[in-house]
């Protein structure tokens, strides 16, 4: 089980679990709970990264208020590396419409998350110190 850590006051605490380690090209469930005091009627929209095919959230459980809801979000990975799953929880008070937004990391496969290039520091013909930087062109 995994928490977000939040803020000390934050209005609506987050929390999920995975069903079973994500793995390329096979199914795996996200159980996200959200739950919160003097909010009600929550509500959850999720989105993926590219490379991520996600489900509609079902809700699953939910108090009597609203004010603790859990949702079970069915993923699977089309690509391996890091990839991301954003959540955002809605709900309402009597002063406002509290949100919390959530992004959980989801690890495919053992590569480890590529890492940005290293900058090269060269000089020119005239002795000035230039950075080359990696560029990409398209067709």
């Amino acid at each position: 089980l995994h928490r977000s850590p939040g803020k000390p006051t934050a209005p609506i605490a987050i929390s999920y679990v995975f069903s079973a380690q994500p793995a390329l090209q096979q199914p795996f469930d996200v159980r996200i709970t959200a739950s919160a005091e003097g909010i009600t009627d929550l509500d959850l929209t999720v989105r993926g990264d590219d490379g991520l095919d996600v489900g509609v959230p079902v809700l699953t459980s939910s108090s009597t208020d609203g004010a603790e809801r859990t949702w079970t979000v069915s993923a699977t990975a089309g690509k391996e590396g890091r990839l991301y799953l954003s959540v955002l929880v809605q709900g309402v008070s009597a002063t406002a419409q509290p949100a919390r937004d959530l992004v959980i990391p989801i690890q495919i496969g053992s590569a480890a998350p590529a890492k940005a290039a290293a900058t090269e520091a060269k000089t020119d013909a005239s002795g000035e110190r230039v950075i080359v930087l990696p560029a990409e062109t398209n067709p």
